[in-house]
């Protein structure tokens, strides 16, 4: 209990001042933090190593030493005025702690090799966005790392210290130094790795969600040249419809999430059928489904494709009608014949086709059977070696006249 009490007011210290921010920030000021308290806990053993040996001799560094130790937990409590204030303050508290206990005991006590540990946090603690302040760290460290080690080779005149403890001292605050820079190089290479790995499963993320709004070979082509247009003609392709009977009268009586839900399950299904026979879906729309077979690359059986897809939506739909309880029809139409194809927009991009194979596909879906897959003689021409028929008969078709429809009904 007593343990888990010390934990949580560690982790609580550890965390004050930092509410108000997020993101690196947050992380910059936490280590900040951890570091003063780290500072803080270092100062105690060689308070008690200096009272041990004489207390009354070396009452200055111990008071130096005692001060620093209480001066920089002040340091949390200034990141509530201002982000950047508790880590200046900590940087002066610092610069001048360091010098004085290494003026005090001398370049051949190691001490101030903390100053080459400060310069590796600098970073750390400032963040990249504040560069003079952390080359102004760095240098500031650096310079006093040099001045001491050159002019303050031996201890205080005023102090009486024995080379023993100068040697415990030097024996104990080199490996910590090092330690710390360890600890602070470790820290950014780990935050690098962080940062790459953050990157990378973004640039997945968006290759992923490119991959789902535009085919492979257009999405290519835009990252090549993003302010190419991109229009192709197709001689020929095939260019399914699909609709769901009954729609409307669905759409009053249900609420927007159990609609959306409805649509979502059963078109979920339809793109998974598009990508098992190796076609492009073109949209949605409404209650629509489009996909286009033998675009954007060339496919000789592009036909065969569509047709089987066709069944296969038909197939699913009853599956997934007796999985809802109620019965759910589709009416599809398929045409085939050329097409132009091409990217539309630049903020939100989208693969669209267009041409009289599109909307005379469209119109068989309209003017389609409920339960049936509608073709045109261009299509059953395609199919009829592998697929049976059943004549419908010369329909009107708004905008066309009169059109030689056939009933898909299955392989042969």
């Amino acid at each position: 209990m007593i343990t888990e009490t010390i934990v949580n007011s560690l982790v609580g210290w550890i965390s004050h001042g930092t509410a108000s921010v997020t993101g690196s920030a947050k992380r910059r000021l936490l280590m900040t933090n951890a570091l003063v308290i780290a500072i803080s806990l270092l100062c105690l053993p060689y308070i008690l190593l200096f009272a041990l040996y004489d207390f009354q001799g070396l009452i200055i560094p111990i008071t130096l030493l005692a001060a620093a130790a209480v001066l920089f937990q002040i340091t949390p409590f200034l990141h509530v005025w201002n982000p950047y204030a508790g880590s200046i303050y900590n940087l002066i508290l610092w610069l001048f702690f360091s010098v004085s206990i290494s003026y005090l005991l001398g370049a051949n006590s190691g001490v101030h090799f903390f100053l080459l540990a400060a310069s590796t946090t600098a970073i750390a603690i400032f963040g990249l966005r504040q560069n003079p302040l952390s080359l102004f760290s760095i240098g500031a460290s650096l310079s006093a790392f040099i001045y001491i080690d050159r002019n303050f080779t031996e201890p205080a005149s005023f102090l009486d210290l024995s080379p023993g403890l100068i040697d415990i001292v030097y024996f104990t605050a080199i490996p910590t130094a090092v330690l710390v820079i360890f600890c602070m190089v470790y820290y950014a290479f780990s935050q690098m790795h962080r940062a790459e790995r953050l990157l990378q499963q973004e640039y997945q993320y968006s290759e992923r969600l490119l991959a789902n709004m535009l085919p492979g070979t257009i999405a290519a082509q835009l990252k090549r040249n993003p302010g190419q247009t991109i229009a192709d003609a197709h001689e020929n392709v095939t260019i399914l419809f699909a609709d769901i009977v009954g729609f409307t009268p669905r759409a009053d009586t249900q609420t927007a999430a159990e609609l959306v839900k409805f649509l979502n399950h059963l078109f979920t299904r339809f793109d998974s059928l598009a990508t098992k026979h190796g076609l492009e879906k073109i949209k949605t729309l409404g209650d629509a489904f489009m996909v286009a077979g033998g675009m954007p690359e060339f496919q000789e059986d592009h036909a065969e494709r569509v047709a089987r897809m066709a069944l296969d939506m038909v197939a699913e739909t009853e599956k997934f009608s007796r999985e809802m309880g109620e019965k759910i029809e589709l009416r599809i139409g398929i045409h085939s014949g050329p097409a132009v194809a091409g990217v539309i927009g630049t903020r939100k991009p989208f693969y669209d086709v267009w041409g009289d194979t599109v909307n005379i596909a469209a119109r068989l879906e309209s003017f389609g059977t409920n339960g049936k897959i509608q073709v045109t003689a261009e299509t059953k021409d395609k199919l009829k070696n592998s697929f049976e028929f059943a004549r419908r008969g010369t329909v009107k078709i708004k905008g066309k006249g009169d059109m030689e429809l056939w009933y898909l009904e299955g392989d042969k």
